[in-house]
């Protein structure tokens, strides 16, 4: 049976139920009379001794004794009896399954969306619509969760993007990550602050086509088999503008006020080092000597060889102002790229360590069915500026590969799970493309723990932005944010309650009133929605109602063995790895 919800009372029933249960009884009483008709009916002797078939004259006259009661009869009788009770306790069983399965907020689900509302969002819709978009080479649809109303699979377009935000543990990565990561075959961009999401997916994604994992603060284990060099993805001074945006960004709040003189400053040098390093061909990690000895003119000697004498004369002139503004200016610079000091970082960035090793080629990696995993967090030595830095590139390329392809699209749509976003992927343009990725077949799934935590990462007219801009836009449990959560109550709406109230007169016999009333009420206020339960989730999508979810595990999936498998394997590997360093 469904708990009902802590401080909420059943309203006072209506004399309705009294009427209700004595029309089920006399229905009972009707199907016993029917069964003992049919059972006589079924009977030579019987048909015979009343001479019609009119149930009365059978049962009337079997009454008075006129007309026998046969075997045949009460064994007709019993089997109808026992059919009949079968099926009861089938259908008794499907409505305890049902409600085992339920929580305490379901019942909201009848007055939200119903399920006619999201048939844009079926299996058999979502599959027509990739059949339009020509993405049935990845898959049929973005899976996101189940409907509550009747517990069927709703998928996603391969032209939506999403916004999802929950609270730690309320289900992402088994519930969502995983199944938008497997789901799909082709190419997948997936990030996180920890393992789990790699060891789970690694091993069926592996099949698809080739892994690579960027693992720059060792915090998986993996080590640098492979490379890939931020300045290739800088081919001017706009692209080494929004490489510089994605440093300053990863080690500032985007809501922190920047001075105006030395931070336009600040990022203005550290945009012509980027660009002269990328020009020069010289390692990214020359940026970070440079910034080190404002002595040092390398980089304007290159910018000079470039032919870039504008650039090369703003550069001169800010290392040549007085040792104040100097230190203000590369002092911030100096914050910024402090990762590119860190010899780890080294060998991510840079093939020094092994030439051999392979070179990262976001464009190839667009046109195939890989995946990559980026892997990065918060607090001392965060190499976010890295991740995010990668995550743009790949981006930005797949835009550009899009433009070249029918429709402007991908012919085989990419999938980037951004989970842990605030942590990783901090790249202030994002908010201003989501909404143009959908239309060119790269779909993002942006994850956050909180609304507040996208308002730091971006600030809050970006998290806004991104927010208005996502076509399918979840809210699940762990929320408690005092802005955030009145938002979405008003979002989900009101809905007419019928509301009945009754007193009992004093000395008077009879004395007894009840009075009914219609009136308006919030589906869930905030504190519903602060307690909502695990594995339920609020979704709003384009030009639908709210409709609440019910979140699936991906053990429930077919691939639930490979995941498993998946896990066990890459969890293996740690303890031979600890046991070597033992």
């Amino acid at each position: 049976m469904m708990a009902r919800q802590a401080g909420r009372r059943p309203q006072p029933q209506s004399d309705e139920l009294a009427w209700m249960l004595l029309g089920g009884g006399l229905g009972f009483v009707l199907l016993l009379v029917v069964a003992w008709w049919a059972g006589g009916l079924a009977s030579e002797p019987v048909r015979e001794a009343a001479g019609s078939a009119n149930p009365a004259t059978i049962i009337l006259g079997q009454f008075g004794g006129s007309v026998p009661v046969t075997a045949t009869q009460i064994g007709v009788f019993a089997g109808i009896v026992v059919v009949l009770a079968g099926i009861g306790a089938l259908l008794g069983w499907a409505a305890w399954k049902q409600a085992g399965g339920r929580s305490r907020v379901d019942d909201r689900a009848k007055s939200m969306a119903h399920v006619k509302d999201l048939d844009e969002l079926s299996a058999k819709s979502q599959a027509a619509d990739a059949q339009r978009l020509g993405a049935t080479a990845a898959s049929d649809g973005v899976p996101l969760a189940k409907l509550v109303n009747n517990r069927k699979r709703l998928f996603a377009s391969w032209e939506w993007v999403q916004l999802w935000i929950m609270g730690p543990r309320a289900g992402k990565t088994s519930c969502v990550c995983v199944p938008q990561i497997l789901e799909t075959r082709g190419p997948v961009v997936a990030t996180s602050n920890k393992r789990d999401i790699v060891d789970l997916t690694r091993g069926p994604r592996s099949r698809e086509g080739v892994v690579w994992v960027h693992d720059v603060q060792g915090i998986i284990g993996e080590p640098a088999a492979w490379y890939w060099n931020p300045l290739s993805f800088v081919d001017g001074m706009e692209n080494a503008e929004k490489l510089t945006d994605v440093f300053v960004s990863a080690m500032t709040n985007a809501n922190a006020r920047e001075d105006a003189y030395f931070g336009p400053t600040a990022k203005g040098v550290l945009a012509r080092y980027f660009l002269a390093a990328a020009l020069g061909e010289r390692p990214i990690t020359d940026v970070y000597r440079w910034v080190n000895d404002e002595t040092d003119f390398t980089a304007v000697r290159l910018l000079r060889d470039a032919g870039e004498f504008g650039h090369a004369e703003n550069l001169e002139g800010n290392q040549k102002v007085t040792s104040k503004q100097r230190d203000g200016i590369f002092g911030q610079v100096r914050t910024w790229v402090g990762i590119l000091g860190n010899p780890k970082v080294a060998s991510w960035v840079r093939p020094d360590a092994n030439p051999n090793r392979p070179q990262f080629d976001p464009e190839a990696f667009v046109k195939s069915t890989d995946t990559i995993y980026l892997i990065s967090r918060e607090g001392g030595g965060s190499a976010r500026a890295i991740t995010a830095a990668l995550v743009m590139a790949i981006l930005h390329t797949a835009e550009r590969v899009a433009s070249r392809q029918a429709g402007g699209r991908l012919s085989t749509p990419l999938m980037a799970v951004l989970d842990e976003a605030a942590n990783v992927v901090r790249w202030p343009e994002l908010p201003d493309l989501y909404s143009h990725y959908g239309s060119r077949g790269i779909v993002v799934s942006t994850f956050f723990q909180s609304f507040e935590q996208g308002v730091e990462a971006f600030g809050e007219h970006g998290m806004k932005k991104m927010w208005s801009a996502a076509n399918i836009r979840v809210a699940g449990s762990g929320l408690s944010e005092d802005r955030f959560l009145p938002f979405l109550s008003s979002l989900i709406g009101d809905r007419d309650v019928v509301k009945r109230t009754s007193q009992t007169q004093g000395g008077r016999v009879g004395g007894r009133s009840a009075s009914t009333s219609v009136q308006r009420e919030r589906i869930m206020e905030p504190s519903d929605l602060a307690q909502l339960p695990r594995g339920r989730a609020v979704m709003t999508a384009s030009g639908q109602p709210a409709a609440l979810l019910e979140l699936e595990h991906f053990s429930q999936k077919d691939y639930a063995g490979d995941v498993k498998a998946s896990q066990e394997f890459y969890e293996a590997q740690i303890g031979k790895e600890d046991q070597h360093v033992g």
